[in-house]
C-alpha cells in the first residue's frame, strides 16, 4: 500500500531554496557526529584531534592543496578519499563525477559524454552507496544507482569516499560510500559571493544536422555568517549543454543452436547477428541545481542545521536511426540469401568448435526502415533534512531526520518510415555487413538516399514512463569521551528508513497517418564510417501534428501485457543499531589510533507487480514479502611506525542491498520463438555480502610529497546476477531469465599513489608537480551469463589509472589529466538482462586559468581531447561487436568572480 505522504518536488524545492525564514540544520557524517563549527560561541567537538583519511583536491593552488591533503591523510584513522574546496563554487569540473574519477581506485562510466556513475576498487555502481550530508539519497534509476552528473560541482563543498567502513556509517556500500557535503555558513568569517559563467563548444555538432554546438553554464552562490550564531548559504547553477552522439550498433546474436542455420553446409550451425542500426542524436541537456543551508546556534550547547538540495534535468533529443533488419539466419531460413549475396560470407571457428558469421550479406530477405524520433526526459531530485546536535558536559547527542525524493518522466516517440525501391524489389537489395574492422560496416547494392522511396508508416510511443522513488529516514546518535584503557570514546545509535519505488509504463502505436508535408533529407554519418546515408525529417514536430494529430496522452491508451509486466512497486524498511569504540594505545613501542564496532541491520520488503496468465494475454496481480538481517563488524587501526611512515589496517564485513529493479515481481511468458522463454525479477533476493581486509603503507618523504601503497581483499560471500534456468508453467517448460543469489568469490588488488611538487627546481619550473595513481584489481567472481563463458563481475576493470601534471605559479593554474580504464562488464540499469562488455578507454582533459585580480579569473577547459570513443561487445566475445559510440571533444571558456 502506497504512503500518502508525497511532496511536489518543484514547488517545495523552489519555495524552500528561496525562503530563509527558519533556522534548521543538517549533520554531515565525517567523524559520525563529531564536527561542528569553530566560532567562539559555537559548539566545540571534544575529539578534534581525530580526522578521516583525506586526499583533498581543491582548486586554488593545486599544489598547496595536495600538500595539505597529505597532512590530513597522515593523521587520519580510516581510509577516505575527499574532494574539497576552500570556498563554494571553486571546483572547475562540470560535475562531481569528473573530480571523483581523479581519485585513486575510482573510475567513471560515461553517458552522453559525461562522466556519470562510478566504480570503486573495480566494483561497479550496484556495490556503492551515495549519501548527501550523511543521509542516503534516492535515485531516478530503477536500481539504487546514483548518477553523479546531476550534482553541479559549483554547489558541492566537499565529497568523501569511504573505502573502509565504520560501524557508525550507513550500510550498503561494499565498494564504498560516497558522501556529498554542503558548506557550513558559520565556518566562514565573512560573507562570500561567487559568480561564474562558461560558454561551451562541441565541434562534432557540425556533422549532425539535428545538433547545436553551443551551450553554456552559469552559477551563483552566497554564503553569509549573518551573526555569530546564525548563518545562511544559497546557491543555484544552471546548464544548457548540447547532447550529441553518433554510433553504429549491432543487435545481439541468435545464440541457441536450435535457432541457427548452416550457411557453409559443414554440419555445424553458425551464430549470426539479428541486424544493426546507425544513429545520431542532437538535442539539449538542461540542468538546474539549487541548494540552501541554514545554521543556527540558539545556545552554546545546541546547534540546528537545515539543508535542501534540488536538481532538475530536462533532456530533449532528436534521434535519426536507420534500422537494418532480417540478418538472423533463424533455423537456416536465410541460408540461400547468405550464399548468393555479393559479399561472401566469412565464418570463424571458435576454440570450442562452434562457428560464427563475422561478415556476409543478404541478397533477399533483409530490410531497412528509417526511424526518426524524439526522446523526452525530465528528472527531479530533492534531498532535505533537519539536524540537531546538543553537547552536554559528558554526552553529545545528534538527532537527524531527512526526506529524499526522485522522479523521472520519459518517453520515446518515433516516426517509422517504410522504404520501397522498384529495382531493389525486383532484383534484391543485396545488403552486406562486415564486423571484422574497428566498427561495423554496412552496405547496400542500391542507393537508399532518395526521399521519394520513403513513406510514413506509424508513430510509436515506447515506454511512456513515470518512475518515483522516495525515502524518509531518521537517526539518533550518542557519544562521550571516556578513559577506559585503550578506549577513549564510545558511540552508539540507531537509524530507521522507509523507501518506496514505483515504476509505471504505457506504450502504444498511432497508425494510419494522414497526408503531410514531410521535409526530409540525407546526410553522412561522418568520416571513418562505412555505412549508408542517414535519413532525417527536418520538420519532425510538424509531421507529428499533421500526420498523427500530435502525440497522444498516456491516459488515452490501455496498458499492454508487456506494460503490466514492466509495472512494479517495491517498498523497503531498514532498521539499524550500532556501537563503536575509538581506540588509542601502543603495540610494543608503536603508537596507534583507530576504532572498532559492530552494526546490526534488519530489512523488510514488499514487492508488487503482475504475472502473465499462461496461454493468454492477461495478467494477474501478485505481491511478495521478504526480510533479512545482517551483523556487520568493523575495525580500523593506524600505526605510526616512524615520524614519516605509517601502516593502516582495516577489517570489516559489508553488505550492498539488491538493486530494486531486480527485486520486482512479475513473470512474463513468450512462446513465439523456437524455445519457450520467460523472464521475471526476484522479490526474495538477499544482499551482496563481503568480508574485507585493507592493509596500507604510507611514506611521507617531504611536506608536499608521498608514496603510498594500499592492499585490499574482499571475500564476496553472496553475489547477485542474471541466471538461466528451466521452469514448468501449466505443464509446459520455459527457459527463465531471472536474477538469483549465487556463489561469490575473491576480489583482491592494490592501489599506488605518488604525488610531489617539484619546488626544488629553479624558477619558473618550481611550480610544476605530479599527481599519479594506479589501481589493479583481480577477481574470480563471475556474472552468471553467458552460461558457457561467464563475464567478469560487473564494473570490474583490472587496471585503472590517473596521471595529472600540474603547474601553479604567478596566478597561472594549469593541469593536464590522463585517465585510463581497462575493459569491464556492464549490467543494464533499466534492463538487468542486458549484459555486455565495454572496451578500455583512455581520455585526456586539460585546463588553464589565470588570476587577473584577487577576485577575478578566466579559464579554458578541454575535455575528451583525443575524441575517445566507447566500444562494446556481446557474450564475452570481441568477435561479436555491439557498439561504437562517439560524443566528440568539448571546450569551455569562462570566468569566475568572487568577493
Amino acid at each position: 500500500m502506497k504512503r500518502q505522504f508525497k511532496l511536489s518536488l518543484t514547488a517545495f524545492a523552489i519555495a524552500q531554496c528561496l525562503s530563509l525564514a527558519s533556522a534548521q540544520a543538517q549533520e554531515t557524517v565525517q567523524e559520525q557526529q563529531a564536527t561542528t563549527t569553530n566560532n567562539a560561541q559555537k559548539v566545540k567537538p571534544k575529539d578534534t584531534d581525530k580526522q578521516q583519511n583525506i586526499e583533498v583536491l581543491t582548486v586554488q593552488g593545486f599544489g598547496a592543496t595536495l600538500q595539505r591533503s597529505l597532512q590530513n591523510k597522515k593523521l587520519a584513522d580510516s581510509t577516505v578519499e575527499v574532494i574539497s574546496v576552500d570556498d563554494i563554487g571553486q571546483l572547475p569540473d562540470v560535475t562531481i563525477t569528473d573530480a571523483l574519477a581523479r581519485l585513486p581506485g575510482i573510475a567513471a562510466e560515461r553517458d552522453r559524454g559525461n562522466a556519470s556513475t562510478i566504480s570503486i576498487r573495480g566494483l561497479g555502481e550496484r556495490l556503492n552507496l551515495a549519501t548527501m550530508n550523511g543521509r542516503e539519497i534516492v535515485s531516478g534509476e530503477p536500481s539504487r544507482s546514483v548518477r553523479f552528473e546531476q550534482f553541479p560541482a559549483e554547489l558541492i563543498n566537499s565529497v568523501e569516499v569511504y573505502k573502509s567502513p565504520l560501524a557508525s556509517n550507513i550500510e550498503g556500500g561494499i565498494a564504498g560510500l560516497v558522501n556529498m557535503n554542503f558548506v557550513n555558513p558559520l565556518d566562514k568569517d565573512k560573507r562570500q559571493v561567487n559568480v561564474s559563467g562558461h560558454v561551451m563548444d562541441y565541434p562534432m555538432a557540425d556533422d549532425i544536422p539535428t545538433a547545436d554546438s553551443k551551450g553554456y553554464r552559469t552559477s551563483f552562490s552566497y554564503v553569509d555568517p549573518i551573526a555569530d550564531n546564525f548563518g545562511v548559504a544559497f546557491g543555484v547553477a544552471y546548464q544548457d549543454q548540447p547532447s550529441i552522439q553518433r554510433d553504429v550498433t549491432s543487435w545481439s546474436y541468435n545464440k541457441l543452436t536450435a535457432e541457427q542455420g548452416d550457411v557453409n553446409g559443414d554440419g555445424i550451425t553458425e551464430a549470426a547477428p539479428w541486424g544493426a542500426q546507425t544513429a545520431t542524436k542532437g538535442g539539449t541537456n538542461k540542468r538546474l541545481g539549487a541548494m540552501t543551508v541554514l545554521q543556527w546556534l540558539p545556545t552554546d550547547r545546541l546547534q540546528l542545521k537545515y539543508d535542501l538540495f534540488y536538481s532538475k534535468f530536462d533532456i530533449k533529443e532528436r534521434e535519426d536511426q536507420m534500422w537494418f533488419d532480417g540478418w538472423g539466419n533463424w533455423t537456416g531460413s536465410n541460408n540461400w540469401n547468405y550464399q548468393n549475396a555479393s559479399n561472401p560470407t566469412q565464418i570463424v571457428t571458435k576454440p570450442d568448435g562452434s562457428e560464427q558469421i563475422v561478415a556476409g550479406g543478404m541478397l533477399w530477405g533483409g530490410s531497412h526502415t528509417a526511424n526518426n524520433s524524439t526522446w523526452f526526459q525530465k528528472n527531479e531530485l530533492i534531498s532535505t533534512g533537519l539536524n540537531a546536535e546538543w553537547q552536554g558536559n559528558d554526552w553529545t547527542i545528534v538527532a537527524d531526520v531527512g526526506y529524499s525524493e526522485a522522479s523521472i518522466k520519459s518517453k520515446w516517440a518515433n516516426i517509422s518510415s517504410w522504404y520501397w525501391n522498384a529495382d531493389a524489389d525486383a532484383n534484391g537489395m543485396d545488403y552486406s555487413w562486415d564486423a571484422t574492422g574497428e566498427k561495423l560496416a554496412i552496405g547496400t547494392a542500391y542507393d537508399i538516399g532518395n526521399t521519394a522511396d520513403y513513406g510514413l508508416n506509424y508513430l510509436q510511443v515506447d515506454n511512456d514512463r513515470i518512475l518515483k522513488d522516495d525515502m524518509i529516514n531518521a537517526r539518533l546518535d550518542f557519544s562521550r569521551m571516556v578513559e577506559w584503557g585503550i578506549i577513549d570514546k564510545v558511540s552508539f545509535g540507531g537509524r530507521w528508513a522507509d523507501r518506496e519505488k514505483d515504476n509505471d509504463v504505457v506504450s502504444w502505436k498511432q497508425t494510419n497517418p494522414s497526408a503531410a508535408n514531410v521535409n526530409s533529407s540525407f546526410y553522412g554519418l561522418g568520416s571513418g564510417y562505412n555505412v549508408p546515408v542517414m535519413y532525417t525529417i527536418n520538420n519532425w514536430s510538424e509531421v507529428v501534428d499533421s500526420a498523427f494529430g500530435g502525440i497522444d496522452s498516456r491516459n488515452d491508451h490501455a496498458k499492454l501485457t508487456s506494460d503490466y509486466l514492466d509495472n512494479w512497486n517495491v517498498q523497503e524498511t531498514n532498521k539499524a543499531l550500532y556501537v563503536m569504540f575509538d581506540l588509542r594505545g601502543e603495540l610494543g613501542r608503536i603508537p596507534y589510533t583507530g576504532n572498532i564496532g559492530v552494526r546490526y541491520v534488519r530489512t523488510n520488503s514488499t514487492s508488487s507487480g503482475f504475472d502473465q496468465v499462461p496461454n493468454t494475454g492477461t495478467v494477474t496481480p501478485v505481491s511478495f514479502d521478504h526480510d533479512y538481517d545482517e551483523i556487520l563488524p568493523a575495525l580500523n587501526l593506524r600505526f605510526s611506525v616512524t615520524e614519516d611512515s605509517q601502516v593502516r589496517l582495516g577489517l570489516s564485513r559489508a553488505m550492498s542491498r539488491p538493486p530494486l529493479v531486480e527485486m520486482r515481481s512479475g513473470l512474463g511468458l513468450n512462446k513465439s520463438s523456437t524455445v519457450n522463454s520467460a523472464s521475471s525479477g526476484n522479490p526474495n533476493l538477499n544482499p551482496f555480502i563481503a568480508n574485507q581486509a585493507d592493509l596500507g603503507y604510507e611514506y611521507y618523504f617531504a611536506e608536499d610529497a608521498a608514496f603510498t601503497v594500499q592492499l585490499f581483499f574482499k571475500d564476496l560471500k553472496k553475489h547477485i546476477g542474471e541466471s538461466t534456468s528451466t521452469i514448468t508453467v501449466d505443464g509446459e517448460q520455459y527457459q527463465l531469465n531471472a536474477p538469483v543469489n549465487g556463489d561469490g568469490g575473491q576480489i583482491r588488488g592494490f592501489e599506488v599513489l605518488y604525488q610531489q611538487a617539484f619546488s626544488m627546481l629553479p624558477e619558473p619550473f618550481d611550480g610544476l608537480g605530479v599527481y599519479a595513481n594506479y589501481s589493479y584489481t583481480n577477481s574470480n567472481v563471475k556474472e552468471f551469463q553467458p552460461v558457457d563463458n561467464p563475464l567478469p563481475l560487473a564494473g570490474l576493470s583490472k587496471n585503472v589509472g590517473n596521471l595529472t601534471l600540474w603547474y601553479y605559479k604567478a596566478g597561472v593554474d594549469a593541469k593536464v589529466s590522463y585517465n585510463y580504464r581497462s575493459e569491464y562488464t556492464r549490467v543494464g540499469s533499466w534492463d538487468p538482462t542486458e549484459i555486455y562488455t565495454i572496451g578500455s578507454e583512455a581520455t585526456v582533459d586539460a585546463s588553464i586559468s589565470y588570476q587577473l585580480t584577487d577576485n577575478f579569473k578566466v579559464m579554458l577547459q578541454g575535455q575528451n581531447l583525443t575524441n575517445e570513443a566507447s566500444t562494446s561487445y556481446f557474450d564475452n566475445d570481441p568477435s561479436r561487436p555491439r557498439g561504437y559510440v562517439e560524443w566528440g571533444r568539448r571546450y569551455l571558456l569562462g570566468f569566475q568572480f568572487n568577493m
